[in-house]
């Protein structure tokens, strides 16, 4: 098992090669700073840098490091849900920034946002208001211009380094050792040695020390000797020199290169290579296919002719794809490059379509995908794709002027809505559509309804009810029995996030007959679920009967999410009848479930469910423990709307009964025991059945903390921040941060969490 890491970063950033010096400076301003930017030009690694400084200083920061890419974001105004949407964070009100301010309040947490420089003014603003507003707040930046933000530290990222020209002695030159990295993958087995140093040190010289222009050079030894890579080198910057005399020599270096690896490539590459500039984060072979295939590059060739730009390292395969279906990608300066040829080539419009038409028809499979068996693939596929999605978006509204397209696209995102966190971007697609695109027809009446889902979920009742009326009035007027179905779910819907249970209750029954009536099986479904949880808050009897009719629906259709969900209330319900047997094995099925679709926020709702069983089967230390376990689930995901269905359970009861049945020590021990899991060991434990944790190496005997040492570990059970200890014994942060280091350390612990259980049993023990 691993220790949580709170964060979307991986543990590592693989083949990350020098820059130890100005790792270690970043590592030192970070402890200062509240925003430290890492500037410099397009290729020079800054990103990669980036990465690997979060990893490296993640253990700083209880509440994780979390990375935003910015580069494909075209609008800066979505910043704040983007960034958002990086975090987990569900929108519950109608304004991002305030939500990010709140989910960040009292949090040490290191925000990265990278590749700033295209929308600057807008995230200027946006971190300026941040770091005003939460004093805790740390950001690493990356971008080629200075963001201008007060209090702005600026760390300039140069290239890599190369031998002197007088002394081409290759050992110590980071340059060269990426160049000796990245070769022998083009050509395994090869090694820098006496008999090739000089010329790979002129082919790292020539490239000035540009990290992304040595990685394509060394990309070419499948082709070509160092000899001629270096004299091609040099005949390719003459030319540039000549037509480039305004463009700093770095930025002409890079081009040059780029230009090269663009003249390498066959006629079919290169415009396959422009083609799939119109990809926004990374693509598959399938949607490569169907997007740009045709005419001078048929369909069946493209999977050939992408496994050579892979080759020449123009695309690359996405790490973390190991599945059926590769992901691949295309750094931003290559599909720039790439972009600029397409305008060009004069066939940029038409393959702009061809995108916009792949992804408005993903879209629209959630019309037949979604409560099915299929609904999981579907929304995964939509999730991983969201930013083609919003390209096609963009093109529809700036391009085209086509808002029925867009209505189209986001109107039948509904798995998607619930177990993502996009919805604010969603909804602003819709609003935006539907002041446009006003002409009476069923796709208007659709995406009304959908908007009232949206609404609703970023905490406006009001605009939720209003947005599901129209839509209502709508249907009734073209006859569209299905839609008029979905408006009511969602008349329903806006009034339980309005507040109104016993109006809820009336709605979500009506809701559910008239879908039942017209056939309409996911939305009945999901109006008895609504009427089950809202009755189940009113102490209500029939909400075992809507809870179970629910569940029904949704394992007769093989809907994964919301079988969970019925099983989830049904097993809520089944504990409050004193069936805590059935209650603790619906419970753990929806754990199962709800971890097989990735909707984390339904594995927190599970624990609490689970906790209250345990509650009431006697086992109060696992209760607590559990519901340690929960508290850390709901952090990391900070899915307010869902946490906000459970508050409405009126369950807080149980967590009195746990702390009488326990001491307030124990209580603690067991909850902090459960916000250390990792979340294997979270499932682990929800689902096994154990009557005790998840080992963790418990400290020998034989270890001794120092007094300071153990001070420190008595500060960090009170809950305090490295910050907060610096201060209250008057050292340094780096000190404070280094003594719970070693303490870690010696106790054999992944977390401050466990540091404060065993300081509680500690105390125990010598009573």
């Amino acid at each position: 098992m691993t220790a949580r890491v709170p964060g979307n970063l991986p543990a590592e950033v693989t083949s990350f090669v020098g820059r130890r010096r100005e790792l270690a400076e970043a590592g030192q301003l970070l402890r200062t700073a509240r925003l430290l930017t890492l500037a410099g030009p397009g290729g020079i690694g800054k990103s990669r840098m980036a990465r690997q400084i979060a990893v490296e200083a993640r253990r700083s920061f209880p509440d994780g490091a979390w990375l935003v890419e910015l580069a494909d974001l075209a609008d800066g105004e979505m910043a704040p849900s983007v960034i958002g949407s990086a975090l987990g964070l569900f929108h519950t009100t109608t304004s991002p920034v305030t939500d990010l301010v709140e989910h960040f309040q009292g949090k040490q947490l290191l925000l990265i946002v990278d590749n700033c420089e295209h929308i600057i003014d807008s995230v200027a603003a946006l971190l300026g208001a941040l770091l005003t507003s939460v004093p805790t707040l740390r950001i690493l930046a990356t971008s080629r211009h200075v963001l201008g933000v007060e209090g702005e530290v600026v760390l300039p990222v140069r290239p890599l380094s190369t031998p002197m020209p007088d002394r081409p002695i290759a050992a110590g030159s980071d340059a060269v050792t990426l160049f000796a990295e990245r070769a022998t993958t083009a050509l395994p087995g090869f090694a820098v040695d006496e008999g090739n140093r000089e010329l790979v040190t002129g082919i790292c010289q020539r490239l000035d020390g540009v990290p992304l222009a040595i990685e394509l050079a060394a990309a070419r030894l499948r082709a070509y000797s160092l000899e001629d890579i270096l004299r091609r080198l040099d005949d390719s910057l003459h030319v540039l020199v000549s037509t480039l005399r305004t463009t700093p020599e770095r930025h002409r270096t890079l081009e040059s290169t780029l230009d090269w690896s663009y003249r390498l490539c066959s006629s079919a590459e290169q415009i396959l290579w422009a083609r799939l500039s119109v990809f926004a984060d990374g693509f598959t072979v399938d949607s490569a296919e169907e997007v740009c295939g045709g005419d001078s590059v048929p369909r069946h060739e493209v999977f050939d002719l992408i496994a050579g730009l892979v080759d020449k390292s123009i695309v690359t395969r996405d790490g973390e794809a190991h599945g059926r279906e590769a992901r691949l990608q295309m750094l931003g300066l290559l599909r720039g490059f790439g972009a600029e040829r397409l305008r060009e080539s004069g066939e940029e419009r038409a393959v702009r379509l061809s995108h916009r038409n792949y992804f408005r028809a993903l879209a629209l499979r959630g019309g037949t995908d979604y409560f099915s068996p299929r609904e999981f693939e579907w929304s995964r596929r939509v999730r991983r794709e969201h930013a083609n999605i919003r390209a096609a978006v963009e093109f529809c509204q700036t391009e085209l002027q086509d808002f029925t397209a867009i209505l189209e696209i986001a109107a039948p995102l509904q798995l998607y809505r619930v177990g993502a966190s996009f919805v604010v971007e969603e909804h602003r697609w819709l609003s935006t559509a539907l002041e446009h695109d006003v002409e009476p027809s069923e796709i208007r009446a659709r995406a009304l309804a959908a908007c009232s889902y949206a609404a609703s979920l970023t905490g406006d009742g009001d605009e939720g009810e209003r947005r599901a009326i129209e839509s209502e009035a709508l249907a009734k007027q073209l006859g569209l029995q299905q839609v008029l179905a979905d408006a009511a779910c969602s008349i329903a819907r806006a009034s339980f996030f309005r507040g109104d249970s016993a109006r809820t209750l009336e709605l979500a029954r009506e809701a559910a007959a008239i879908c039942r009536e017209v056939g309409n099986a996911a939305g009945a479904c999901e109006a008895l679920y609504r009427a089950a949880v809202t009755a189940f808050g009113m102490r209500d009897d029939r909400a075992s009967e809507f809870a179970e009719a629910s569940l029904a629906l949704a394992t007769e259709h093989g809907s994964p999410f919301r079988t969970a969900s019925g099983l989830w209330i049904a097993g809520l319900q089944d504990w409050r009848n004193g069936d805590q047997e059935r209650a603790t094995a619906r419970l753990r099925e929806a754990v199962r479930l709800y971890d097989s679709v990735g909707f984390v926020a339904g594995i927190a709702m599970c624990c609490e469910g689970l906790a209250c069983a345990a509650t009431s089967a006697g086992d109060y230390e696992r209760a607590a423990c559990l519901r340690g376990a929960a508290d850390t689930t709901w952090r990391a995901t900070a899915a307010l709307f869902a946490k906000a269905v459970v508050r409405s359970l009126n369950t807080e009861p149980v967590d009195q009964t746990i702390r009488r049945a326990l001491s307030e020590a124990r209580y603690q021990a067991a909850f902090s025991r459960g916000a250390g899991f990792s979340d294997e060991e979270t499932l682990e434990y929800a689902v096994g059945g154990h009557s005790q944790p998840p080992a963790t190496r418990a400290p020998s005997e034989s270890v001794r903390l120092t007094p300071r040492e153990t001070e420190v570990a008595e500060l960090v059970a009170s809950g305090m921040s490295n910050r907060d200890i610096a201060v209250k014994l008057v050292i340094a942060q780096r000190t404070a941060e280094g003594h719970v280091e070693r303490i870690l350390s010696k106790l054999g612990f992944r977390s401050r969490a466990q540091i404060a259980a065993w300081v509680t049993e500690r105390g125990q023990t010598q009573k």
